[in-house]
């Protein structure tokens, strides 16, 4: 049995700790956990944005990098088995999207971790046929499953059999700011025009491509519309040539990473957001906080909507998507300063400190079971 005094020793797992939806969540909880109680450390793959290296020094996290899982896959499952070894964890909490968590579930049992969590945070994947292949012994394996929302748990776990973890963040940060809104304005060169915002990783599940079609044909009608697109990723170049040849590509703009979305958020009039497929994202809850009308995928849970999302088909004609862009009536600065109160009661689940008291009401609970199992 544990020492009464003894702090839990938990390990976060994840592949890629870019500054990404993943990355992001894990460091909220990570930064909001209680450390006179809890011994955290992360581990990742390489490479690690250097934020991330910074805040984890800052908080008290230990973060402990890993070989490229891409690069070398063998190094990568070699080196986590190490690391989970000689740290003596208490509870391995993997964060993912498929049923390949199964490889670290399976490293982490090997290493001598009783408590292994497997937390989804898609509702689909890329590589479909490892995953189906994976998913029978992938659900042997962990002994605790968490969902952002109901969607990436149904896909993963099957319905019912998982608990739902809204993804916590501090919402206060993302309330709308003039102040804001009018520096970023003026260092982006826009003024009273209509700037249509992009939030994401640059990749094929976010849909840039589509997104871009759409801008085609919502400039066609608003000469006053400009693009922003944030984000980097994989399609990086394919999307800066598309960008190259579109005809109204002096009204784009490609703004790269940014660790600060806050200001890009009040900054904007419309968010808009094609994905192909999605888990919770909490970009959509980020800029509904800011007072952002947002013009939305069908293939992203409801569970997002606070009461301003337009949801299309991506199947659509882009056309279809550019008529509900541009037919979305711009708020005010006033409506966008007084949308968090009037959706108080929706945005208070995803609040950071309601999520990591559910977090540590599940870790706690892993290890007083697990104490009782040793009497």
């Amino acid at each position: 049995m544990k020492m009464k005094n003894k702090k839990i020793k938990v390990a976060m797992v994840t592949n890629h700790f870019g500054i990404t939806g993943i990355g992001t969540v894990m460091m909220n909880y990570g930064k909001a956990l209680d450390k006179n109680k809890y011994d955290l450390t992360i581990l990742v793959g390489k490479p690690i944005s250097e934020k991330y290296e910074k805040e984890c020094l800052e908080n008290g996290i230990h973060l402990e990098a890993l070989p490229s899982r891409h690069g070398n896959p063998k190094k990568h499952y070699v080196a986590l088995w190490k690391a989970l070894r000689a740290g003596n964890y208490d509870i391995v909490h993997d964060h993912g999207s498929s049923s390949m968590m199964a490889v670290e579930l399976t490293i982490a049992k090997l290493a001598g971790v009783k408590n292994r969590i497997a937390h989804s945070h898609n509702s689909t994947c890329p590589n479909m046929r490892v995953h189906r292949l994976l998913n029978p012994y992938f659900r042997t394996v962990y002994t605790k499953a968490l969902a952002c929302g109901r969607l990436a748990g149904n896909w993963l776990f099957g319905e019912n059999n998982f608990e739902v973890l809204p993804n916590g963040f501090h919402t206060d940060d993302f309330a709308f700011s003039k102040k804001n809104r009018d520096a970023v304005r003026n260092k982006l060169g826009v003024e009273n025009q209509l700037l249509i915002g992009h939030i994401g990783r640059i990749n094929e599940q976010k849909n840039q491509e589509y997104l871009l079609d759409v801008f085609k044909e919502v400039a066609a009608i608003r000469g006053d519309a400009i693009l922003l697109i944030v984000g980097i990723g994989p399609d990086e170049e394919k999307i800066k040539s598309r960008v190259k040849e579109h005809p109204y590509r002096d009204r784009i703009i490609l703004y790269g990473e940014t660790d600060n979305p806050t200001a890009l958020y009040s900054a904007m009039d419309i968010f808009v957001f094609p994905s192909r497929y999605e888990g919770l994202p909490v970009v959509l809850l980020e800029a509904q906080i800011s007072g952002l009308p947002c013009v939305v995928s069908d293939k992203v849970t409801r569970e997002v909507d606070l009461g301003d999302i337009n949801w299309q088909s991506i199947d659509d004609d882009p056309k279809q998507w550019a008529k509900a862009v541009v037919e979305i009536r711009r708020q005010s600065n006033q409506e966008r300063l007084f949308y968090k109160e009037k959706h108080l009661s929706q945005i208070r689940k995803y609040n950071i400190a309601c999520s990591v008291k559910q977090l540590d009401k599940i870790y706690t609970n892993m290890i007083t079971k697990d104490n009782c199992d040793l009497l």
